[in-house]
């Protein structure tokens, strides 16, 4: 009876130290992130510790632009925008102080415009929002055939 009642606690014993707590047991992850060891891995569009912030959201405002191209400079106003129901997607009005609109992709802090069409002109480019600060390269060829490289620099507007 002894010698049962060594063999039951050590069993226990060796049981309960071979159990690890569940890692994700008090962490929750918002807007489809998954808990992997504790921490969350964030669907696409999103960041944060719990997934909680739309990433593309660091991007929505209005901008004065400085724009170097190989016509000339440049300064106007551009405003971005998420209007859009796809939760990486940004709008960007008026870039090249061309008043039409573009949708730009958004990874983290980088965008991508691939090539659209307005006002007859076709645009496509790439950019990054770091500390605030917006960059844009982007060509745009006009209807007529003309081409325009640019490169741009975007201050938010308080």
């Amino acid at each position: 009876m002894k010698n049962r009642l060594l063999l039951l606690a050590s069993l226990i014993t060796l049981g309960l130290s071979s159990c690890k707590p569940d890692a994700c047991k008090d962490v929750t992850c918002l807007n489809g992130g998954i808990c992997d060891s504790g921490e969350c891995i964030c669907a696409t569009g999103y960041a944060g510790t719990n997934c909680d912030t739309e990433q593309r959201l660091a991007f929505v405002g209005n901008y004065s632009a400085v724009e170097n191209c190989n016509l000339g400079d440049f300064n106007y106003e551009i405003s971005i925008n998420a209007n859009s129901e796809n939760v990486t997607e940004i709008v960007l009005h008026n870039l090249g102080d061309f008043n039409f609109d573009i949708v730009g992709v958004v990874s983290g802090t980088a965008v991508t415009f691939t090539e659209q069409s307005g006002t007859g002109s076709t645009i496509n480019g790439t950019g990054t929002l770091n500390n605030g600060v917006l960059t844009i390269d982007y060509t745009l060829v006009t209807s007529g055939g003309q081409t325009l490289t640019c490169a741009l620099t975007g201050m938010i507007i308080e």
